[in-house]
């Protein structure tokens, strides 16, 4: 029983069940402390997600969306599941976020979040299953946790504190930039951003960001960095972060709105934003190196992500906004631009 758009179970949330949209689950775990929920392609893995046949009960249909502006209504089952006890979630075994092999201490996860298509996503509850899996592997991050929603949370990129670190509370963020009318934004566009340091690492290195939008050269950033130690690093986080700024500014000031995805050869300004941030509050960010510049970069992050997620219907990308990391130095014409960009910059200071 699979269908274009997929399936959206909601294993722990305000509601439990299945929807058929993402907006319908985003109401039900938006804000809502450890919850759990995974999109699926196919029905029958949603229903095992949230568990058993025999532990389902309460079938009821209702209309809903078809998840994208302009599609008919039509009417899908949803299924509710209630009062499941907690031993019966360690139990779960088939979604893909979690490992086969798991076993040991059952109070102890270990998430595997990947950002690349072919490394899964796991969770294993002993070190040893998952320092095999991870070894020698690129473009992913893990975390232990003390608790399996968070583990959870980890792997499907929700933090409970986005709100709170963009200082916005949710309903004036939704009233201000929720997209209105039926227009649907397909134009894409790749943004590399790099950093450079001349002599990083000495006292006498000068550093510079860029970013190449591509197909956009007007919109091409080549700067100095002008606060703190010159390094490749810091270069590198102010390259991404001054390139979400002039994206929200677009998207929140201009007409043509448009899909973009960042890409960045820093593995470090990646993880950030893509998997550590979530697990982060605001103390926690301003006591982290460079906090001067990564605590603005998490919040301009964090303001695109919500941005496309608010109007998922509007944007080809279904409101999925991610930071893609690129090998550097490995040919891709854009990463090469970006540096050269970064060079530029780093020579003017």
């Amino acid at each position: 029983m699979a269908r274009q758009g997929g399936f959206y179970a909601v294993r722990k949330g305000r509601e439990t069940g299945i929807f058929n949209t993402w907006k319908e689950c985003k109401n039900q775990v938006d804000g809502y402390g450890g919850a759990i929920y995974k999109k699926f392609n196919n029905y029958e893995q949603a229903k095992s997600f949230l568990g058993h046949s025999n532990d389902i009960s309460n079938y009821r249909s209702s209309a809903h969306t078809g998840g994208q502006i302009g599609k008919p209504h039509t009417t899908q089952k949803r299924v509710q599941v209630k009062n499941l006890p907690p031993s019966y979630y360690s139990s779960l075994a088939s979604s893909s976020a979690y490992s086969p092999s798991r076993s040991g201490n059952k109070n102890t996860f270990y998430s595997v979040k990947s950002n690349v298509p072919n490394v899964e996503s796991k969770i294993f509850n002993n070190w040893k299953d998952c320092q095999a899996y991870v070894k020698h592997k690129r473009g992913i991050t893990f975390k232990k946790f003390e608790d399996e929603s968070a583990a959870e949370n980890f792997i499907n990129g929700v933090s409970a504190h986005d709100y709170k670190l963009m200082n916005v509370p949710k309903d004036i963020f939704e009233s201000k930039y929720k997209l209105s009318g039926n227009t649907i934004y397909d134009r894409s566009m790749n943004v590399y951003c790099d950093g450079s340091s001349f002599g990083n690492g000495t006292s006498s290195s000068r550093a510079g960001y860029g970013a190449y939008f591509e197909g956009a050269p007007e919109e091409n950033i080549s700067e100095p960095l002008l606060s703190g130690a010159q390094t490749n690093n810091r270069a590198e986080i102010e390259a991404v972060s001054e390139a979400l700024k002039k994206i929200w500014d677009n998207l929140t000031n201009g007409k043509d709105k448009v899909n973009y995805q960042i890409k960045t050869d820093s593995e470090y300004v990646a993880k950030l934003l893509n998997d550590r941030y979530t697990t982060y509050d605001n103390k926690k960010l301003e006591g982290l190196p460079n906090s001067d510049l990564i605590v603005p970069l998490v919040q301009r992050f964090v303001k695109v992500k919500k941005y496309y997620e608010l109007n998922e219907e509007c944007f080809k990308n279904n409101g999925k906004f991610q930071i893609e990391w690129v090998k550097g130095h490995d040919g891709d014409p854009g990463n090469e631009m970006a540096d050269l960009l970064a060079k530029k910059g780093a020579s003017r200071r």
